[in-house]
């Protein structure tokens, strides 16, 4: 999982302004949003979206987010880019703890807003290709991950002069993350990706489904959101004739790790799985440990007490079947649909994991405050019969296997950071291994 706030994602749609740009639509939203006339910005909304949405839960949604990151303050700079026929206009908004983005994306003339969301702001900090990257040992080729009639960008490392090396498939944790699993000037796949080619192991990764058919998608649950797509990459890669003979392994990181066991079970080809930071406890009570971990590093506030309340009664509701059924997703938390949050209540991670038969590999920094100890402990107690698996953890790493000192806070992933050596090296020799 990334940082707690960026699971709180809404999509949302506009209205045509007569004479007015991008940017200045984007002002005119934004202060309707600080007046709260939230019924002004719903008549904004492009007519395909607000059939899905209301003004008030537009003003849930507003109301909401100050929780997370302190009270609005204002907003500053206003910054536009294009990307084939849309256009994204992001407007830093300053909290009272943070600054964020909106962004709102703009289709053409006649310019209706087909999207909104509540992004962290782009780091001038740029990624950094981690000093074990030796890209003369390996190249990379474009090759898309096709699921019925969705097909994923994605990116394959090969190393140089190896017959049938065996191969990673990387996944990354919740959200509409890239191949990469870009959070701020941080790419944790890619480091992965690179790192293992450079050691002989070949790497795939792709953009999630819910980066590139977000908009569209549906009663999302975890299958539609991970295990589909990563099977379909599992059966490309045993199509592709210079893997026929090769070993298939998962790499799975946060959400993505919680989901591999799943993977597995249903792949007999996948010869091996690897949790980096998977959860063995239930997402909501992991989310409810990372709300008051957040906002325990200062004292807290009325505001977020009634937060803390708030979600444990939505938590509950999650964990009562006959409720849940007929819950509305702003009555759950994080805004999940209730197809959501039953396709987790019906998948128990660890049981799963205890009735495969490939060896597993779990790794844990022991500085996450998104996934604990408390769950690498659970892994451990619960797989340790079998001499096949394996269990390490790093005291200096994060969420992200990055290096840091002191206590972690959400502001570490805005610092631009590797993806540790140290992880590359444990992945490779267990994978060389099996």
């Amino acid at each position: 999982m990334k940082f707690l706030f960026s699971l709180i994602l809404v999509s949302f749609c506009s209205l045509h302004f007569f004479a007015q740009t991008s940017e200045e639509s984007s002002i005119a939203f934004i202060k309707k949003l600080e007046r709260q006339q939230f019924d002004s910005c719903y008549a904004m909304f492009d007519t395909s979206m607000a059939n899905k949405f209301s003004a008030d839960m537009l003003q849930q949604m507003w109301g909401s987010i100050p929780r997370y990151i302190g009270e609005y303050k204002s907003y500053s700079t206003v910054t536009t880019e294009k990307k084939d026929s849309l256009e994204y206009v992001y407007v830093r908004c300053e909290f009272e703890k943070t600054k964020m983005d909106l962004q709102l994306v703009y289709n053409s003339p006649p310019q209706k807003i087909i999207g909104m969301f509540f992004t962290q702001p782009k780091s001038k900090t740029a990624y950094l290709t981690p000093e074990y990257a030796e890209q003369s040992k390996y190249y990379e080729t474009k090759i898309a991950v096709k699921t019925g009639t969705m097909s994923l960008p994605g990116a394959l490392c090969v190393p140089n002069n190896i017959k049938n090396p065996p191969i990673v498939i990387l996944l990354a944790g919740s959200g509409p993350n890239d191949k990469d699993e870009t959070i701020g000037p941080n790419k944790a796949l890619k480091d992965l990706a690179v790192g293992l080619a450079s050691n002989g192991i070949a790497t795939y990764r792709y953009d999630k489904r819910t980066l590139v058919y977000g908009k569209d998608m549906k009663d999302v649950d975890i299958n539609a959101e991970v295990i589909e797509d990563a099977i379909s990459a599992v059966v490309t890669i045993k199509k592709n004739p210079d893997f026929k003979d090769s070993k298939v392994f998962i790499v799975g990181h946060s959400l993505g790790a919680m989901c591999a066991p799943l993977i597995a079970s249903k792949c007999k080809t996948v010869n091996g799985i690897v949790l980096l930071a998977g959860n063995a406890r239930p997402l909501e009570d992991v989310v409810l440990e990372q709300y008051n971990y957040i906002f325990g590093l200062d004292s807290l506030d009325a505001s977020e007490k009634k937060e803390i309340l708030d979600y444990t009664d939505k938590m509950k509701t999650v964990k009562n079947p006959n409720a849940l059924k007929t819950a509305k997703k702003e009555d759950l938390p994080l805004n999940l649909e209730s197809k959501y949050w039953q396709s987790l209540v019906n998948y128990n991670q660890v049981q799963v994991a205890k009735k495969i038969k490939q060896p597993i590999l779990v790794l844990q920094g022991e500085r996450d405050y998104q996934v604990t100890m408390t769950d690498f402990n659970l892994w451990k107690q619960n797989l340790s019969d079998k001499p096949k698996n394996q269990f390490i953890s790093y005291p200096t790493l994060n969420h992200l296997f990055a290096k840091g000192e002191g206590k972690a806070t959400p502001a570490e992933y805005e610092k631009q950071g590797n993806v540790d050596k140290q992880i590359i090296i444990d992945i490779a020799n267990w994978v060389k291994s099996k």
